[in-house]
């Protein structure tokens, strides 16, 4: 700090005005930090109780291996405050492998628009406890995958080329990486690629084990229709109009998938067919896409979403929720379900939105423990909802030793696939998934009022 200087006028009149002076200012100065001191004292309750945030820009180190060209980026991260919900990281790899002579590969505009948009998905905090940090390869191995949630294969030239430039070492890495627990999101030429097979055409790699594609030509933007699974798993409900460059129409074959979107309007020629669809392998999850989330007009949330549910990472910290609160919940669903005659998107249990794949799991899980005289806590888990339901239920009672067998069944299925299965056999037909639901929020909300189980459920014909 620089003090001005001044020069000292020897008048004894002066010397002793300034000795006044400064009496002055020094008495003032005493009143004013007994101000200060009080106002401080005053003001303890509000600042202990105030926090702040701030935003730190970290680059990260380029990291190169054989064959690889490993690209970071600057992500943003916002410092912890007390209460705040701990941020998790998606770790993407985007294979870039392109031949600019022939134009064959993944295009350099499809890497690029994901990269643009994860970025943008991070500066703006558009998927609140979530990051992403991504980098490019030009090759794909085990070693190189271990390092990552999700491997994303992009637009491209074509599916088949992708097919072609894979070896067959890095085709088994890319099945393994998804097998054993982690994502895998195709967008068009990488959707034809993750299918199980493209019809009259090749086969794919089969990280969508039951996903069929049909060939496509369609170059513009058209709008998709988000179904009751992409509003309550993506967050975006009704219609969106995305890029679209010739990707492919899907449809379920040989199991169920989650369809997120299907084609609203016959410009592709297949009208209602999957436009973004999930599905599970092994311990895995894959998101597959026709259109081009990360091309204009583009949507950095939802192509952030589509990893999030592929990737399977989840909340940073456990979320579990007591037999009271689960009970309290059944009711809730019970009556929106008698009163609507349809299953809600989801339910809210102590602030936290739940989903009915996500409930029904919590369902049975409550049911089994009351069965064993068990009071623990029940852990939140992330399965999905069947991509299709069966319900050929008639009406009659379903006796408490089959609802039991039909609870750990379910909830056995949904240990093993991560999504709720489609139905439950029973002596009275096929229980549909919304009818699931129903049945055990019926007898949660009895054992909470009586304090025991129930002899028999009593259902009904109708389908939820």
């Amino acid at each position: 700090m620089a003090f001005k200087s001044f020069n000292c006028q020897k008048y004894n009149s002066l010397f002793h005005l300034g000795v006044v002076k400064i009496k002055q200012k020094l008495a003032l100065t005493i009143l004013l930090l007994i101000g200060l001191s009080m106002t401080l004292n005053l003001g303890t309750s509000f600042a202990a109780n105030s926090s702040s945030t701030s935003n730190v820009q970290i680059k990260n180190t380029t990291n190169t291996t054989v064959k690889t060209t490993t690209t970071s980026t600057k992500t943003l991260t916002t410092a912890k405050t007390v209460g705040a919900t701990p941020t998790k990281t998606v770790r993407v790899l985007i294979y870039s492998y392109y031949i600019s002579s022939s134009e064959k590969g993944a295009l350099p505009s499809c890497v690029n628009g994901i990269k643009t948009a994860l970025t943008n998905v991070n500066n703006n905090n558009l998927v609140p406890g979530y990051k992403f940090t991504y980098a490019t390869s030009t090759t794909i191995s085990s070693s190189i995958l271990a390092n990552y949630d999700l491997l994303v294969m992009p637009g491209g030239s074509k599916g088949s080329d992708y097919m072609n430039f894979l070896s067959n070492s890095a085709e088994s890495a890319i099945r393994n990486f998804v097998y054993s627990g982690h994502g895998f999101l195709g967008i068009c030429a990488g959707g034809y690629a993750g299918s199980q097979y493209v019809d009259n055409m090749y086969q794919g790699l089969g990280v969508a084990p039951h996903v069929r594609s049909k060939s496509v030509i369609h170059e513009g933007t058209l709008p998709v229709t988000m179904t009751s699974s992409g509003s309550s798993l993506l967050g975006f409900s009704g219609t969106l109009n995305l890029a679209h460059y010739n990707g492919p129409a899907m449809y379920a074959s040989g199991g169920t998938i989650t369809t997120f979107a299907t084609y609203a309007d016959s410009s592709t020629g297949y009208k209602g067919y999957g436009a973004i669809v999930g599905d599970t392998y092994g311990s895995g999850r894959s998101v597959l896409s026709g259109p081009h989330p990360e091309l204009a007009p583009q949507n950095p949330t939802l192509l952030a979403k589509m990893m999030i549910w592929a990737s399977n990472v989840g909340s940073s910290t456990s979320t579990s929720f007591t037999m009271s609160q689960i009970n309290t919940a059944a009711k809730t669903v019970k009556t929106y379900i008698e009163t609507n005659k349809k299953m809600p998107s989801y339910v809210t249990i102590s602030g936290t939105q739940v989903t009915m794949a996500q409930f029904l799991k919590l369902l049975t899980s409550d049911l089994i423990n009351v069965n064993s005289g068990s009071k623990s806590s029940i852990a939140l888990t992330s399965p999905t909802a069947p991509g299709s339901t069966v319900n050929t239920l008639k009406a009659g009672n379903i006796q408490k030793s089959e609802y039991l067998k039909i609870a750990n069944s379910i909830n056995s299925f949904i240990n093993t696939n991560n999504r709720a299965p489609s139905y439950a056999s029973s002596t009275l037909g096929k229980i549909g998934f919304g009818s699931m639901v129903y049945m055990f929020s019926k007898i949660m909300v009895y054992y909470a009022s009586n304090g025991r189980l129930p002899s028999y459920v009593s259902m009904t014909s109708s389908s939820y």
